[in-house]
């Protein structure tokens, strides 16, 4: 519903038609801080969520399959709102390594991938080119065979669940 300010053509009624402007103004400031904030958080616990399930390593000779390890944090920056994820493993869950579970070489199966420079197999000296490659092992261990990470997206798909929302999220913010 739009905001109808009333006044007539007095000095005292301008003066107070501005006034409530412009606490209209700083109202829809705050609820527009709020719902990019709301949009924010749900875009990290959507994207924690992927990142904690994901394979980080599907180690299948020397070690054990690894989840990933990645924190997803909301920093809030004056009036916006930055959703970061950190970790060794944040960049391989997200666009993928290896051509074993996420297509040919050069490729990428994000669908930001090819355009950030985040292609399959350009990585760790183009290991990812082959299905199989080695990991170094601790000392005097054998080395570690992968096929890789498979692309989750959980950055991605956190954005795209918060889209999916963002109607709702926008309800209880402005009413």
């Amino acid at each position: 519903m739009p905001k109808v300010i009333r006044f007539s053509l007095s000095e005292a009624s301008i003066d107070n038609a501005i006034q409530e402007l412009d606490r209209y103004i700083k109202d829809l400031d705050e609820k527009a801080k709020k719902l990019a904030e709301k949009i924010a958080e749900r875009i990290a616990w959507s994207a924690s969520s992927g990142f904690s399930h994901a394979i980080a390593d599907d180690i299948f000779t020397g070690g054990e399959r690894q989840n990933g390890n990645v924190s997803v944090t909301v920093e809030e920056n004056g009036n916006l709102f930055v959703v970061l994820a950190e970790g060794k493993d944040a960049v391989f869950i997200e666009f993928g390594a290896g051509v074993y579970y996420n297509g040919s070489a050069g490729s990428s199966p994000h669908p930001k991938g090819s355009g950030l420079g985040y292609t399959i197999g350009e990585y760790g000296k183009g290991q990812g080119k082959k299905n199989v490659w080695a990991l170094p092992g601790s000392t005097n261990e054998d080395p570690i065979l992968t096929h890789g990470t498979p692309a989750a997206m959980p950055m991605y798909r956190g954005l795209q669940d918060a889209l999916s929302v963002i109607r709702d999220l926008a309800k209880e913010v402005f009413g």
